[in-house]
């Protein structure tokens, strides 16, 4: 269902149902599904998914090791006590820091509920026999928190360079969309909490003037709705907004960008890391990053040379980082070169399945 929070087609939302893909098997329970961005149906629906995992993983018979996604956190319950039940090894998996994460988004306020689940990360973390992170700063949170170097690995989100490649500026969906002969300066994400795309639209007035620069935001979440009343009620004519693309046009879409966003408000800086910069390093574009300084996403961009960083709030400074790159327009082929370079070395799809594989099969042996 997801992102749009509705069943695909072909599927029903049973209560239990098996199919094989590519030689997988794959067991899919129930979970409550809305396609409402507000707070309770999403806790209902990761919740009721947290649950039912619990019978889906029984049903499915003893594996060598369980692996569990964090967010959601409750789900580690369903995988610690399967991994009791079935006396085989568990590996969190952290994709953001909860409840970090969502306290620093201003989705978690009540203190009994934060104490609730901050309670229940510290079992987690307890509890696990293996926790992989996606990004450095993860792993110095955790190590403030208490949790083992030993017990962690660092295997970051990858893209695959065989499936993200960089194409010619100039082509379909740059045709479709009206952007022939402009500046594109693009977003393709997740359009929430974390994003800090009102200082993308704060930037976008600075540079109304300057019509050869278009906005485009494409991609869906809780804050697009009050994003694009904004823009409307701004009369913002160099932005645009639009839906989540279709895979196979996923490649053309980057590449029709001069420069990609990548963003991260200064309080998910260290509970959160936007894994879009990977498919934009792949694509072979430029990144501006709206990231805090010394923030990962910031020193990821600058180890790699593929773009420039400029900090959260400051929507100044973004419309003049924009003007300023928009001048060294053959740098940023450079940039671009450099990004996708450094995703074939360090971010790849071979490179990290190949940690994970080394990282599972390891902890099977240590079984035996």
């Amino acid at each position: 269902n997801y992102p749009q929070g509705r069943v695909f087609k072909g599927y029903r939302n049973s209560l239990y149902a098996v199919e094989t893909l590519d030689g997988v098997r794959i067991i899919r329970t129930w979970s409550y599904i809305s396609p409402s961005k507000k707070l309770l149906p999403r806790l209902f629906h990761y919740g009721t998914y947290s649950a039912t995992a619990l019978y889906g993983g029984l049903l499915a018979g003893r594996p060598d090791v369980i692996v569990s996604y964090s967010p959601p956190l409750p789900l580690g319950l369903s995988a610690w006590l399967l991994s009791r039940i079935w006396s085989v090894r568990w590996v969190l998996q952290l994709e953001d820091l909860y409840p970090d994460a969502a306290i620093a988004a201003g989705v978690m306020k009540n203190k009994i509920v934060i104490n609730f689940f901050l309670g229940m990360e510290k079992f987690l973390y307890r509890n696990s026999q293996f926790i992989s992170v996606i990004s450095k700063s993860f792993r110095r949170t955790l190590l403030s928190k208490g949790v083992p170097d030993s017990k962690m690995e660092v295997i970051p989100v990858w893209a695959d360079p065989d499936e993200v490649r960089p194409l010619q500026k100039e082509n379909g969906f740059r045709h479709k969309h009206g952007l022939c002969n402009k500046f594109v300066v693009m977003y393709s994400g997740n359009i929430g909490l974390t994003s800090s795309l009102e200082d993308v639209l704060l930037a976008a007035e600075i540079l109304r003037e300057r019509t050869e620069i278009q906005f485009v935001i494409v991609g869906e979440g809780i804050k697009k709705e009050a994003l694009e009343m904004k823009m409307r009620t701004k009369h913002l004519e160099n932005v645009l907004f639009l839906p989540f693309q279709p895979r196979e046009l996923f490649s053309e879409m980057l590449a029709a960008a001069d420069l990609s966003l990548v963003t991260l408000n200064a309080n998910s800086a260290l509970s959160s890391m936007p894994s879009k910069v990977f498919n934009v390093m792949a694509s072979a574009r430029p990144i501006l990053s709206v990231a805090p300084d010394g923030s990962e996403l910031m020193q990821i961009v600058t180890e790699a040379g593929c773009g420039w960083n400029v900090p959260p709030q400051s929507p100044e400074k973004l419309a003049e980082a924009i003007l300023q790159l928009k001048a060294r327009e053959p740098a940023l082929i450079q940039m671009g070169q450099n990004g996708r370079m450094s995703l074939e070395k360090n971010y790849s799809r071979r490179h990290c399945v190949d940690a994970y594989e080394k990282m599972l099969t390891t902890l099977c042996s240590q079984l035996n």
